[in-house]
């Protein structure tokens, strides 16, 4: 067998065919890997280990003839050693720490003759690993007609990976597993249908003063478009409780302006709706096709929890107010457009007029439904058709049966009532009466609109399931989730919903959830779940005339518990790690909802998160180093402390006396480079950062420079500006500045020169001051190489060859020096000056 070792990634490669004829064989294990990725250690790990659960190796019998691949083929896919090449695997990383885990593959073999990709596993054969892959042996040809010289073929070939790149749909569709998981995402679109469409009837009416009509058209038609566009298999989007709370704030004050009738109110309302998912549309859509979607990472995790929690918390006051019977006193006395706070006071003042059988209805409605769930989270492990069973859809159906027999309607229990049918003609809200009402809501919009974006993406990240030990569980070509094709979606989405004059659409966590949890697998059950919402919207609407609000109202307590039920535990976590800007986040963004409103809250909390994250980026990180006591090539930060220097120590260690030991550890930019040079100067002065500029100075007089740019992999105009500013003061001062280590980056050097920088770093016809190291830029500053400052010039601008191949002679400088009247002394009388000077 050859072997071929590498001093950096040792590798072992098997090239001939009696060597692949082993891989079948049970003896066949790896070699020692020490190079190996730590996290792609971790993915391989899970993705392809071949343990059982018990920590005993599976069986290594497979039926290649299943798969559809032959034993040779399966053969040329694999390369090992025998197991006297094999190092002690206790040192592998990802190898098992103990005789209880059992072996895993410890990484992916490259074979560079082949061009082909073989596993390397811990005493385990390699047939049981190929078995459990199939799937990365299919790989698809590239179509021919991409290389084709007709533009026309060329056109067709790209437009069907187009439309493959934004349909995922015609991705796992194909390939779809029918007896694997067809039962399960039918069941699961059922079960989330069943307890979301009386949630969305809730959000409508209670929440944004629309028709009901219009929450369950959210979910319908967008959902199905979203489904066939959609990268995340479980994701289910449509109206979403925070954002209906918002989108009825947003809108309060322009529907209830003047003292309207209730008629007034929701056609002012509908229009509003339909323009605040106009807005949602052009948001979505913008960021999509700019792949903005990087945008996601504003958000900090205490602005994410403060939200979550002020959300729950003005659901709750909304949620109360129905609940107790008090709408239309509300409505008459104006507190729906009041704060939380204000509606928490209407509520306690008003509490004796509520209605008793209202009252009743929810809360008995809410502690059933919280008794069912408790109960079906104990027994659903042994028990588990409690996981199916729909709580909610039940708690709907019993108090609508009731409320028609027992004529609860006609004792003053407020029902759902009359739903007009909705009709199918579409039509933008977008005209010249409404352009103003547009505009007087935008702002509140892209607030909104923002908001669900960084939701859906929060959704999008934790939902994606992770690699399932069985394929047959989910599709092999199904694509990898991508935050710019979820906002192309996403704005498809809502432009539908828009001309449909729906309630906006953005992803949902909980729903998502317990689409995964209930069963589903691919995006088949969010169509599932959009069909049988279209088939109630359509045809079965007269079965809820009899429900109560206050059952809506009881759904909707469900979600205020879910957001708020977090909250405490956060809060305590935050104070015990001393999180105070994560706390003082939570506590502000709830604060101001309480007293204004959830928008402002929300819109303060993201200006404190973008200004936190330019005030990161922007701040320069520079370092000041000095020798570690002993060594004299070791050099630490005085700032911080390290793996072999102690908070303690700091103080131990050395500074080169008449050197400033720089370090610039990011790259250059015109965003941190604006204080670059005053940053220099307060080293200069103090030796360390954390010295406050009021104090008097700490060290002496002007120093030499040396500027570690090791990791300055980076760099433009404004820096290199401002690195030639930096130079020049200190040459105008006699004081030297080297650069060490600077980056290999053709494009940094160029600049470099192009910029005159290397003008300013060259001395008596020296080249420019960079080291390759920090030990040989002292040892040019210790020798005192450099003349005194002078021109450079550069190989360039030289127009003569015989000046540029001429060799520097020192006597010549000398003779010149001793002939010229203007000099003083000579020059080696200059370089002992100069290095006293240093030292």
């Amino acid at each position: 067998m050859k072997e071929k070792g590498y001093n950096s990634d040792e590798r072992h490669i098997a090239t001939s065919p009696d060597d692949r004829a082993c891989l079948l064989s049970p003896d066949a294990v790896s070699l020692r890997s020490t190079s190996v990725t730590p996290g792609l250690s971790f993915f391989r790990n899970r993705l392809f280990s071949f343990s059982s659960n018990s920590g005993e190796p599976a069986s290594d019998v497979h039926d290649y003839s299943a798969a559809g691949i032959d034993a040779a083929s399966a053969a040329s896919q694999y390369t090992v050693l025998d197991e006297a090449s094999a190092s002690d695997t206790s040192t592998i990383v990802g190898a098992p720490h103990s005789n209880q885990s059992g072996p895993h593959l410890l990484s992916r073999h490259h074979n560079h003759l082949t061009g082909q990709y073989g596993a390397l596993t811990s005493s385990t054969s390699l047939s049981s690993c190929a078995s459990q892959v199939p799937a990365q042996l299919e790989v698809e040809s590239p179509d021919s007609r991409l290389f084709s010289d007709s533009r026309n073929d060329r056109f067709k070939a790209k437009a069907k990976y187009y439309l493959r790149y934004y349909f995922p749909i015609l991705t796992w569709l194909p390939s779809y597993p029918v007896k694997a998981v067809l039962a399960t995402d039918i069941l699961a679109g059922l079960t989330i249908a069943s307890f979301n469409m009386p949630l969305s009837l809730s959000y409508a009416r209670t929440l944004c003063y629309v028709p009901e009509r219009y929450g369950l058209l959210g979910f319908a038609f967008p959902q199905l478009v979203y489904a066939f566009m959609s990268t995340v298999p479980c994701m289910i989007t449509g109206p979403e409780p925070g954002a209906s709370v918002m989108v009825g704030q947003a809108i309060a004050p322009y529907i209830f302006a003047g003292n309207p009738s209730p008629e007034e109110v929701e056609e002012r309302a509908i229009i509003y709706v339909a323009l605040i998912t106009a807005v949602h549309m052009f948001v979505f859509m913008i960021m999509g096709f700019f792949r903005l979607g990087f945008l996601d990472a504003l958000l900090s995790a205490g602005l994410l929890r403060g939200f979550l929690a002020a959300v729950g918390i003005v659901l709750t006051m909304d949620t109360l107010i129905p609940a107790l019977g008090l709408s239309q006193l509300a409505i008459e006395t104006g507190v729906s457009t009041q704060p939380a706070a204000m509606k928490l006071a209407f509520i306690i003042t008003h509490l004796p007029q509520a209605h008793g059988l209202s009252a009743a209805v929810s809360f008995i409605s809410f502690g059933i439904i919280i008794f069912m769930r408790w109960f079906r989270s104990k027994y659903a492990k042994k028990y588990r058709f409690l996981v199916y069973i729909p709580d909610i859809l039940m708690i709907i159906i019993f108090t609508t049966i009731m409320t028609w027999k027992l004529r609860w309607d006609q004792q003053g229990l407020v029902i759902v009532g009359q739903i007009d049918r909705p009709n199918i003609e579409m039509m933008s809200p977008l005209t010249k009466t409404t352009f103003s009402m547009f505009m007087d809501i935008l702002t509140s919009g892209v607030i909104i609109a923002l908001l669900g974006f960084f939701q859906t993406a929060v959704v999008a990240k934790n939902i994606y399931p992770d690699p399932p030990t069985d394929p047959r569980y989910a599709p092999p070509k199904n694509p990898t989730p991508s935050t710019n094709r979820e906002l192309v979606a996403l704005g498809f989405a809502n432009l539908l919903g828009m001309f449909m004059f729906a309630l906006p659409s953005i992803g949902g966590y909980g729903r998502s959830k317990a689409n995964k949890i209930t069963g589903a697998r691919t995006q088949l059950s969010s169509i599932v779940f959009a069909l049988s919402t279209i088939i109630v919207t359509f045809g079965m609407l007269q079965g809820i005339y009899y429900l109560p609000r206050a059952t809506l109202a009881a759904v909707l307590g469900l979600i205020c518990l879910a957001l708020l039920e977090d909250a405490p535990g956060d809060i305590i976590y935050y104070f015990r790690i001393h999180a105070w800007a994560d706390l003082a986040m939570v506590c502000l963004v709830i604060g101001v909802t309480l007293a204004v409103s959830l928008q402002l809250g929300v819109t303060i909390g993201i200006g404190i998160s973008v200004i936190q994250i330019l005030r990161h980026a922007t701040k320069p990180r520079i370092q000041v180093l000095a020798r570690m006591p002993g060594t004299a090539n070791t050099f630490r930060n005085v700032d911080r402390p390290s793996h072999d220097v102690s908070e303690a120590n700091l103080g131990t260690l050395e500074h080169v006396p008449g050197v400033m030991l720089v370090r610039i550890p990011e790259p250059l930019m015109f965003a941190n480079t604006s204080e670059l040079e005053q940053r220099l100067r307060r080293l200069e002065r103090y030796g360390t950062m954390k010295m406050h500029p009021s104090l008097p100075a700490m060290r002496r007089g002007e120093q030499n420079v040396i500027m570690d740019l090791a990791g300055m992999s980076e760099c433009d105009t404004t820096a290199v500006r401002v690195l030639c500013s930096i130079v020049a003061t200190y040459r105008a001062k006699d004081k030297y500045v080297l650069f060490a280590r600077l980056v290999g980056d053709r494009k940094i050097s160029k600049l470099f020169k192009r910029a005159g920088l290397n003008r300013l770093l060259s001395y008596n016809g020296h080249p420019p001051a960079y080291f390759p190291t920090i030990e040989e830029a002292l040892e040019a500053l210790d020798e005192c190489v450099f003349e005194t400052p002078g021109a450079w010039v550069e190989e360039d601008d030289v127009s003569e060859p015989e000046e540029k191949e001429k060799a520097f002679d020192e006597d010549d400088l000398v003779d010149g020096v001793g002939e010229s009247e203007t000099e003083v002394g000579s020059v080696d009388n200059e370089k002992v000056i100069m290095k006293s000077e240093m030292v």
